[in-house]
């Protein structure tokens, strides 16, 4: 079983602070969860889409009427913050104990079980950059949806390489894009019913540099997944959420050419999975973009070819080889090397 994204923990001081970010932030209520007697803690709860998964967010608070606990208590809440903040995030995995990023420690909470990564001093993995893992006994929670899509994490660590093998140990199916900062941080990407959200550890915003290597590095990742020969229904989500967090991200910080390439590239996956109809769908606003606005020359080939794949896989075949004639009409004015990477995906689109 791939890691997908499980949950999202918002630390609070209190559950009523902590709630109250959260409907500031994403406009939304959330639900009593419980305590953990074990820790000292309780929480709150609402569910969201988070990488194409069902998943949920998360606020945590010491318990004021709990003993205190045996242990130190998880996600540092010894040390309870000053205010609410992202805090950690959670990958829901078949065995935890997989990378040994801290001791596993049996859970429950009423009728619920799991096994979740702790580390011993209470603290978080990779000082709030790693993930906690967990495993639930039986099936995961079902929370009421809220209406809030998580579109992205974005994880910066001084030293992301470790970070990055770890993540490929446990076969990452996520929108989650590891990049190099000065400091551990978490920034996650919303869309709310009053918009665009953005959500950071350290509480501060984010940076066009930041979100253009994001958008960068999550078209990327679509790739590896599109270039898997075993995927899972796991991979196959985690390419559609990685192709679409990309495109949300360019159609923040970028320009068309990136607008429609995104298009382009969401068109490609959805083709690769056999939903024609939401493939042409992003070919046909990659060519409207192509055609409306000032891209590099080769967005309109490769926005033909998207619809040539599309009205193939829904079984046009004349338009299909119209939409292709147009594509290979349009290489003859493109340099070799791009105009060999277009008709090569031509090439690719079965059309007898």
């Amino acid at each position: 079983m791939p890691a997908i994204l499980d949950h999202l923990v918002i630390r609070a001081p209190d559950l009523a602070s902590g709630e109250a970010y959260v409907h500031t932030h994403l406009g939304i209520g959330m639900l009593p969860g419980g305590r953990h007697s074990a820790m000292g803690t309780h929480n709150a709860l609402t569910g969201m889409s988070l990488g194409g998964e069902d998943a949920y967010l998360e606020v945590i608070a010491t318990d004021p009427e709990a003993e205190a606990p045996q242990r130190s208590r998880w996600f540092g809440l010894d040390n309870p913050p000053e205010g609410p903040h992202l805090v950690a995030w959670v990958l829901r995995v078949a065995d935890p104990h997989i990378g040994s990023i801290a001791p596993v420690l049996d859970m429950s909470r009423g009728e619920r079980s799991w096994q979740i990564t702790v580390p011993a001093d209470g603290g978080l993995p990779w000082d709030g950059a790693g993930p906690h893992l967990i495993a639930w006994e039986g099936a995961p929670p079902a929370l009421f949806t809220s209406g809030v899509h998580g579109v992205s994490l974005i994880v910066e660590h001084p030293d992301p390489e470790h970070l990055r093998e770890l993540l490929h140990d446990v076969d990452l199916a996520a929108p989650v894009s590891v990049q190099p900062g000065l400091f551990p941080r978490l920034v996650a990407s919303f869309d709310t019913p009053n918009g665009a959200s953005i959500l950071t550890s350290d509480l501060t915003g984010l940076s066009i540099t930041t979100e253009r290597h994001a958008a960068m590095d999550l078209f990327h990742l679509t790739w590896r997944h599109l270039d898997r020969d075993d995927r899972t229904p796991e991979h196959d989500m985690a390419m559609v959420a990685c192709a679409e967090a990309s495109l949300w991200h360019w159609r923040r910080v970028g320009a068309p050419t990136q607008w429609a390439i995104g298009e382009w590239q969401c068109s490609r996956v959805q083709s690769t999975l056999g939903d024609g109809v939401a493939a042409l769908d992003h070919a046909q606003r990659s060519l409207e973009i192509a055609e409306s606005d000032r891209v590099d020359d080769f967005v309109p080939a490769s926005a033909h070819e998207a619809c040539a794949r599309a009205y193939a896989v829904l079984g046009d075949m004349d338009r299909a080889r119209r939409e292709r004639n147009i594509a290979y009409g349009l290489c003859l004015e493109l340099d070799n090397d791009e105009r060999d990477v277009i008709e090569h995906d031509l090439g690719t689109i079965p059309l007898d």
